[in-house]
């Protein structure tokens, strides 16, 4: 409970800052600035905190976490962790594969998983 609190908190004072710059900058488009919202903050450990509202497709079963990147391993950690591999690297460095909460893509059946392909590029992107 305490870290939705936080995160909300951190999310409203984000997109506070984030609409002044935007609209004071004529070269961000209206599509950047409208990719960033109130649904993605810096968390206080260094990561992004992010929400399923935040992605066109959201590949996890928890609606909410905090992103990281750290010499090229990407790690998820939903509230209460732990911190998960997004990819290959992060696996490879010990974090615990991702499928415990990797939500199944309904519309494919046969167990296979929704596209998690946007949450490891916007991982990357902090690198």
């Amino acid at each position: 409970m305490f870290f939705v609190i936080v995160m909300v908190l951190a999310a409203s004072c984000w997109r506070g800052s984030s609409d002044s710059d935007s609209s004071s900058d004529p070269d961000i488009s209206t599509e950047q600035s409208s990719q960033h919202s109130s649904s993605e903050a810096k968390d206080p450990s260094g990561g992004l905190a992010v929400t399923a509202s935040r992605f066109t497709e959201w590949p996890f079963t928890v609606s909410a976490g905090v992103l990281r990147c750290e010499g090229g391993a990407v790690t998820f950690e939903p509230p209460g962790g732990p911190r998960y591999a997004v990819n290959g690297t992060a696996k490879g460095v010990g974090y615990p594969e991702i499928m415990p909460i990797w939500a199944d893509d309904e519309t494919l059946g046969n167990g296979l998983k929704v596209n998690i392909s946007e949450v490891l590029d916007k991982g990357l992107n902090l690198c």
